[in-house]
């Protein structure tokens, strides 16, 4: 059994036993986050009475992450019970583990609007290094929607996040699905399946409506954006965007047309089909961040704060794939 991290113990404790993966790997990804400018930027505010830095409140808020611990309690309880978390986090002593009310206070702070756009500086320039890294990176890419319950009542006539909306789906068999909050949109490289563009809106926002700001998000990224496929279920079937992916990004659009359409494009051929089946790639990473990185247990409310609390599991993917760019991308600490 771990031992309790106590001001008496630590410094022999962490001497005595060999240094876990757990903290080896923790360490990795935090210095695989080009975290910088954001904790410069967060300098700026009152860190709490006893003096807490935002460096341990960012990173065991990311460690909350990578752990797939379900709330701040759950954290606390991590980081007294297992010192080498604690440790790899920057806390060297039990009374510099945060409390609730510390947390409260630095998601108020990140979810300022200046910091949210650093959060997101942060994706893009992780999305930069995954080109540097990895061969053909963005040559193939795949974009789709997930919806992300609110931390509301979605049957209450006043609700408590009035930045949510509907999120109205067809599930696997065919029956509507109701609810009640906000839209994750995402693009990701099929190869890698690693993301490469995201994006937050109301639940009841069009699929289609979002797919040229993360065409546009990639292209902003990195100027050299120009993958040869654009991969899209029917939700994204329109000429407009068929035509924007061709003339503006000169990729191929592999975009699968309701057959209910009157103006359907019948183009499905055995070699069209094989590269639309790349499609599941960008379902698989959703999968990943729902299951492992907290993305679907969203304990916050209003747009900004539901923004930063979904792009860390983006952050997160990438950090762990640059980290451990070898492993498979399901892998977990």
């Amino acid at each position: 059994m771990t031992k309790p991290l106590t001001i008496q113990n630590y410094n022999t404790f962490c001497q005595e036993e060999a240094t876990p993966p757990v903290l080896r790997q923790l360490i990795a990804v935090f210095d695989a986050i080009p975290e910088e400018k954001l904790l410069s930027a967060l300098k700026v505010y009152y860190a709490g009475r006893n003096g807490y830095t935002y460096k341990v409140l960012w990173r065991t808020y990311v460690a909350m992450t990578i752990l797939n611990l379900p709330s701040f309690a759950a954290l606390i309880r991590t980081l007294k019970n297992n010192p080498y978390v604690s440790l790899a986090c920057g806390i060297t002593s039990f009374k510099d583990i945060p409390s609730k009310f510390a947390y409260s206070r630095f998601i108020q702070k990140l979810q300022k609007p200046n910091n949210v756009v650093l959060v997101k500086d942060i994706m893009r320039v992780l999305t930069r290094k995954c080109y540097e890294i990895f061969p053909n990176f963005g040559n193939s890419v795949a974009i789709d929607a997930t919806d992300l319950k609110a931390w509301s009542n979605g049957s209450k006539k006043r609700k408590s996040d009035t930045d949510a909306g509907w999120v109205i789906k067809g599930d696997t068999h065919g029956k509507r699905k109701f609810v009640w909050g906000y839209k994750m949109h995402l693009m990701v490289d099929t190869t890698y399946e690693l993301p490469v563009a995201a994006g937050i809106t109301k639940g009841n926002t069009a699929d289609i409506t979002y797919a040229s700001n993360l065409l546009s998000q990639a292209r902003f990224t990195n100027s050299k954006f120009h993958p040869e496929y654009v991969i899209c279920d029917a939700a994204y079937s329109s000429k407009e965007l068929r035509h924007q992916i061709k003339r503006q990004y000169r990729a191929e659009p592999i975009i699968r047309s309701p057959k209910t359409h009157k103006k359907w494009i019948g183009d499905e051929t055995p070699d069209w089909q094989l590269i639309f089946n790349r499609r599941t790639s960008v379902e698989r990473v959703f999968g990943r961040m729902k299951t492992q990185r907290r993305l679907n247990n969203i304990t916050v409310r209003n747009m900004r704060k539901v923004t930063v609390h979904s792009l860390v599991p983006v952050i997160v993917t990438q950090a762990m794939a640059l980290a451990f760019p070898n492993s498979p991308r399901n892998c977990t600490i």
